[in-house]
C-alpha cells in the first residue's frame, strides 16, 4: 500500500515515507535487505507477466521522477543473480547488455547505493517505493521470449536468424542517422531513399538464398515492442503499422501503453524497426515544419492539425512503401520468381501463427480525421519524402 501511495505521488506520501523512516532509524540494514527482496520479488512477477527489461525502463522513462532509473537497472541486476546464464534466452541477455547491465551482477545495498549516487537517505527510500509501486502497476502483455529461469537458453541454431550481411545493416543505420541529421530536405530525402532501396532488395536476396531447395526454411518469426513517445500514439502507430505491412510484418498498438508490437520474420522485423525509427523522427520534423507555413492563429499548432497531419503521413507513407516493395518484387527475374514465391508465402503463414498466438483477440479501430489543413499538410509532406534514390546528395 505504502509503495502504491508514493508512486501516485498521493497526498499520503510523506506519511507513509515517515513510518518508513522510524523503522529505519532504528535498523537501517534489515529495512535494506527487506526493500531488496521486496524489489527483486516485484521484478520476477513484472518477467512473469510479460515483461522484459527494455520494457520496464522504456516505460518507466515516462513514469520515474529523475533518478528512479539507475535503481531500477541496479535491482535488475541484482534479481539476475538467482538465474544461471544458460537458463536466461539470449535475447534477454541482449537487452540487458544493452542497457549496460552485465556480469558479474551486483547484489543491491540500498544504502551503498544511495552514497554512490550521491543522494541522501530519505530521497533513496522514496525512490524505492515510488520505483516498487510503478512495478505493482503493470499490466500483463503478451510474452515475446521466455522469461529467466524457466527455460534453458538454446543453441545457436536455434536462435533466430542473424543477417549474414551485417555490413549491410550498417550501411541502412547509417543512412538513415545522416537523413535524421541533416537540415537539408532535399538531401534526407536521398538518403531514406537509399535506404528504402537497400532494405527491399536485401530482404529480397535473403529469401532467394532461402529459396534454394538444399536450405529448409527456418521458423524464425517473432516479435519486438516499439514504445511511442506520447502524443498522437495512434497516428505514430499507423506510420510504424504501414512500415511493418510494406516489410512483412503485423503490428498491435496497445494505446494506454503506447506501445507497438510488431510480428514478422527475424530480418523483416529488424529492417521494420530501422525505418519506422528514422520515419517517427523525420515525420515529426516534417509536422513541425509544416506548421510554420500552415494556418492562422496558431491553428497549425493544435492538436486537431498535428494528429490529422501524422494520420495522413502515415497512410500516404505506407502507399509509397507498398508500392515500392511491389516493385522490388516485380523487378525479380522470372526464373528466381517462381523460387521466391513459396518462401514468401511460408513466412507469412509463420507469421500468421505467432500473431493468432500472442494476440487471439484483437480488433481494428478506426480513426477520426478532424483538421482538414493538417490532413494535406501531412499528404505533402509524405509526397515530398523521396523513397527512390534518385536525387544527388549534395556536400
Amino acid at each position: 500500500m505504502a509503495a502504491a501511495i508514493v508512486a501516485l505521488r498521493d497526498d499520503r506520501a510523506d506519511h507513509e515515507l515517515a513510518r518508513l523512516g522510524a523503522y529505519d532509524e532504528r535498523d537501517q540494514g534489515q529495512v535494506d535487505r527487506v526493500l531488496h527482496s521486496f524489489l527483486s520479488g516485484l521484478l520476477r512477477t513484472t518477467w512473469e507477466r510479460g515483461w522484459t527489461p527494455a520494457d520496464v525502463v522504456q516505460h518507466g522513462r515516462r513514469e520515474f521522477d529523475t533518478g528512479v532509473e539507475p535503481l531500477l537497472l541496479a535491482a535488475i541486476a541484482t534479481e539476475h543473480r538467482s538465474y544461471r546464464e544458460d537458463m536466461v534466452d539470449p535475447r534477454w541477455l541482449d537487452q540487458l547488455i544493452d542497457l549496460g547491465i552485465a556480469p558479474p551482477y551486483t547484489t543491491l545495498d540500498l544504502t551503498a547505493w544511495a552514497t554512490g549516487q550521491r543522494i541522501g537517505r530519505y530521497l533513496a527510500l522514496r525512490h524505492a517505493l515510488a520505483l516498487a509501486g510503478f512495478l505493482q502497476s503493470l499490466p500483463p502483455l503478451a510474452r515475446l521470449f521466455p522469461a529467466p529461469g524457466t527455460t534453458v537458453r538454446r543453441t545457436s541454431g536455434d536462435r533466430p536468424a542473424v543477417p549474414a550481411n551485417a555490413k549491410m545493416l550498417s550501411r541502412i543505420r547509417s543512412l538513415l542517422a545522416k537523413a535524421e541529421a541533416t537540415e537539408f530536405p532535399d538531401e534526407a530525402e536521398a538518403l531514406s531513399g537509399k535506404a528504402q532501396e537497400l532494405m527491399a532488395k536485401f530482404a529480397l536476396d535473403r529469401a532467394l538464398v532461402e529459396a534454394d531447395p538444399a536450405v529448409e526454411i527456418p521458423d524464425d518469426s517473432a516479435a519486438r515492442r516499439i514504445w511511442l513517445d506520447t502524443p498522437y500514439v495512434s497516428a505514430k502507430a499507423q506510420l510504424v503499422g504501414s512500415v511493418a505491412t510494406a516489410n512483412r510484418c503485423r503490428t498491435v498498438m496497445i494505446e494506454q501503453l503506447a506501445v507497438v508490437t510488431v510480428i514478422g520474420a527475424d530480418l523483416d522485423l529488424q529492417l521494420t524497426e530501422i525505418l519506422a525509427t528514422s520515419l517517427l523522427v523525420q515525420a515529426n520534423r516534417a509536422m513541425i515544419a509544416s506548421g510554420k507555413h500552415i494556418g492562422r492563429y496558431g491553428e497549425s499548432r493544435t492538436r486537431s492539425f498535428r494528429q490529422s497531419f501524422l494520420m495522413a503521413y502515415a497512410q500516404r507513407i505506407g502507399e509509397r512503401l507498398q508500392a515500392a516493395t511491389e516493385a522490388t518484387q516485380a523487378a525479380v527475374p522470372a526464373v528466381d520468381a517462381d523460387r521466391l514465391l513459396p518462401v514468401l508465402t511460408r513466412r507469412e503463414e509463420q507469421v500468421e501463427a505467432l500473431f493468432t498466438k500472442l494476440f487471439p483477440n484483437t480488433r481494428t479501430r478506426r480513426t477520426r480525421i478532424t483538421n482538414g489543413a493538417g490532413w494535406q499538410a501531412g499528404l505533402s509532406a509524405a509526397d515530398q519524402a523521396q523513397l527512390e534514390a534518385r536525387r544527388q546528395v549534395r556536400r
